[in-house]
């Protein structure tokens, strides 16, 4: 797993297997509540960071993972291929609609803008007052993705925290956590700051509601079932 701006195993793994002959593919490292902490933390320490600097410097290492992640779709394509049973051709273009999500994602973050309003427009008396808006980061984002589409679906989490200025620990579905963490590599290799982005990976009844009710995490972005969905509200 990709933690504090490192790629760390943990003493427990979990075997990846193939659903089409059940064909070991490899395996993910299975996290303790302990190592989750640590992730959370490093998340939280690199917020501050990471919010500070312009919009257009978060967006120039967004742009190059972008880029990474097109020049290795092939590569990550036969990851998806083999580990969702996805047709390749349909990974591949999952794979290159996640670049070009992320590209649309960084132009839509750099019109995001705060506002100045003059206050006539709420009450007479107050037509010379003017009010400042600024749109703030609102911290630690946890971003859980599904399994049908591991790229993309986690893509479309992960880009718009950090465009935004928020930090985000990824929790990729356990088959579809090889995919997922071939597309944190692009983030890694584009030189992200050490704790921006995190992942977590593990056994659900280990690290499954201790992430959800983590008192780290500001805001989460799940996709998956509707049973699923209502538990994580009610936590």
């Amino acid at each position: 797993n990709l933690v504090n701006g490192e790629w760390k195993e943990s003493d427990k793994e979990i075997k990846i297997y193939s659903p089409i002959n059940d064909e070991e593919l490899g395996s993910i490292p299975s996290m303790t509540q302990q190592e989750v902490d640590y992730a959370m933390e490093t998340a939280k320490i690199a917020l501050s960071g990471w919010r500070n600097l312009a919009v257009v410097e978060r967006a120039k290492y967004l742009y190059k993972a972008a880029d990474l992640i097109e020049e290795r779709k092939e590569e990550i394509a036969k990851v998806v291929a083999e580990e969702v049973c996805k047709e390749y051709k349909s990974a591949l273009s999952e794979v290159v609609r996640t670049a070009e999500l992320i590209r649309y994602t960084i132009e839509e973050g750099i019109r995001i803008a705060g506002e100045i309003t003059n206050g006539g427009g709420f009450e007479a008396a107050s037509k010379n007052k003017y009010s400042i808006i600024e749109r703030e980061p609102v911290g630690v984002v946890l971003a859980i993705a599904p399994f049908n589409y591991p790229v993309n679906l986690s893509g479309s989490k992960i880009a718009p925290a950090l465009i935004a200025g928020n930090t985000v620990v990824f929790k990729p579905a356990t088959q579809g956590a090889m995919s997922g963490l071939e597309l944190a590599k692009a983030f890694a290799d584009a030189g992200i700051p050490a704790g921006v982005l995190n992942t977590v990976t593990g056994k659900g009844s280990v690290i499954g509601d201790y992430l959800i009710e983590h008192p780290e995490v500001n805001f989460i972005n799940f996709t998956g079932s509707t049973e699923v969905g209502q538990r994580i509200g009610k936590l």
